[in-house]
């Protein structure tokens, strides 16, 4: 019984009134003043400050009539005379009322955080796959999560591909585990799969940490709102989960759990372009001279002189970025240099570089640029040129016509120079979500990766092309190309 309840009782029973007596006087059915004495029922709050007060003026009146002031001051141990008496009876029953109303809040709050348990295979499948999504996409960015759970656990699942979900209210920002020895296990398999991941969740920033000290944490925090403790099968397949809601709790996990992710064992990192350019990946990224370049928007390399100017005026005029406009000017020089002798191997996705011919769309830097249609021509004509000169450089072309449309369109392109490695989230130039860039900070993933594009060379689907090849392509299908481009230039 709650503590007004429970003083109600005694005043009714000190009292020696019947309910029905105290029922008439409040206006109010019996069976309302029962629940109120024994169901940890209350008066409405609007109503309760005049229901107290009659209640002190009925009690304070029986006490005088039966003479009772002296004991019901030892009973209740309170100070009061006949005059104040009914102030002392109606601050009695509203500091008990308030108190009653704490409580009750207190059990509910207890109650809406209970800690569920997850035993059925479609609760722990439903709670992963719709509302730990629907938490992290709804809550108010910008949301926190911890996950020390491998993430090569959801690579090629049916999971994996959250992008017609609705786009998030705000930023999300993951730190997950990988588990390095799983996914060069994988071989290229698991490299594509990791890829495909993180470009069907490109709304999102991950950073991927080595998962040594934390593969028995089972551990997933969404900051502010939710912890999930997990425990695995033989298989390492979610076997049964607490889900924990308390507030104060959530956030005593998150802290405990944080201390796994060691800046130390950082392998992939979401990076936004201040910290891209301080650590030189725009300038010191190109001293090397061989590269693997994989593109799946356009095509903003070996372009003509007379591009240059109006993309680094788009810079300054149209974006009002002077640093972009400064930095195009010295990639200019830059890419120059390394085209002359540099071996770069290009790789194209057959939908993207069909899109780049009727749209002209490239992203050269961070500054989205339309080409014309005379410009796609002439920057044709300087691939022929530049690729005649350097045998270096060659072009392998992969035919994704069996790729979802969904997948084809934007992306994540890959930039690897053996020594660095970044990827360039292209959609974030059209939405604005998700991170600029990830830097690859694992030596070992880097020369992963380097393998996959070699392997995927001489895959089947992937045309290759040299400077002859491509002039051999040029001359017969040219004038198709040509008339594409100046079609598009016409819609």
């Amino acid at each position: 019984m709650n503590t007004y309840g429970k003083l109600l009782r005694a005043l009714i029973d000190f009292s020696d009134i019947k309910l029905s007596a105290v029922a008439d006087e409040v206006d109010y059915d019996v069976s309302y003043i029962s629940k109120w004495c024994n169901k940890d029922k209350l008066p409405a709050g609007r109503m309760a400050p005049g229901i107290n007060r009659t209640l002190a003026g009925l009690f304070s009146r029986e006490i005088l009539n039966h003479g009772d002031l002296e004991n019901f001051r030892k009973a209740f141990s309170v100070e009061a005379d006949e005059k104040d008496l009914p102030d002392v009876l109606c601050r009695m029953l509203t500091e008990s009322y308030q108190e009653a109303g704490r409580q009750a809040d207190q059990a509910a709050n207890r109650a809406e955080h209970q800690t569920r348990i997850l035993v059925q295979a479609t609760e722990v499948y439903d709670f992963f796959n719709r509302e730990l999504p629907e938490v992290v996409r709804g809550a108010p960015g910008p949301v926190e999560v911890l996950c020390t759970l491998d993430v090569c656990r959801f690579l090629g699942t049916a999971a994996g591909g959250v992008e017609d979900r609705p786009a998030p209210n705000g930023e999300i920002r993951v730190k997950m585990g990988l588990n390095a020895a799983r996914l060069y296990a994988g071989g290229g398999k698991a490299l594509k799969d990791l890829y495909c991941f993180l470009r069907d969740h490109r709304s999102v920033s991950f950073d991927f940490y080595d998962d040594a000290r934390m593969d028995s944490l089972n551990t997933v925090v969404v900051r502010g709102h939710l912890a999930v403790l997990c425990a695995l099968d033989q298989y390492s397949r979610v076997l049964t989960a607490a889900v924990v809601t308390d507030p104060q709790e959530v956030d005593r996990i998150y802290l405990r759990t944080q201390s796994a992710f060691r800046t130390a064992d950082l392998m992939l990192h979401a990076t936004e372009p201040d910290e891209f350019y301080r650590c030189g990946y725009r300038t010191d990224f190109y001293v090397q001279d061989h590269f693997q370049i994989f593109l799946t928007h356009g095509f903003e390399y070996l372009l003509p002189e007379e591009c240059w100017e109006p993309i680094t005026r788009t810079a300054r005029e149209r974006d009002g970025d002077e640093f972009m406009a400064r930095l195009v000017a010295r990639l200019q020089i830059t890419w120059e240099e390394i085209f002359e002798k540099g071996a770069i191997d290009f790789f194209l996705p057959k939908s993207s570089l069909m899109r780049y011919m009727e749209e002209g769309e490239i992203i050269f830097a961070d500054v989205v640029y339309t080409m014309s249609p005379q410009e796609r021509k002439l920057h044709i004509r300087k691939v022929m040129d530049v690729t005649a000169k350097n045998p270096n450089i060659r072009f392998y072309v992969i035919d994704d016509d069996n790729t979802p449309a969904s997948q084809q369109t934007m992306g994540l392109s890959v930039f690897n120079n053996h020594k660095k490695l970044f990827l360039k989230n292209v959609d974030r130039y059209q939405t604005g979500a998700g991170p600029h860039f990830y830097s690859v900070l694992s030596d070992r993933l880097i020369r992963e990766v380097g393998t996959f594009f070699d392997e995927l060379k001489s895959q089947p689907g992937v045309m290759a092309y040299d400077g002859e090849g491509i002039h051999r392509f040029v001359e017969r299908y040219g004038s198709m190309v040509e008339r594409m481009i100046d079609l598009s230039g016409e819609r």
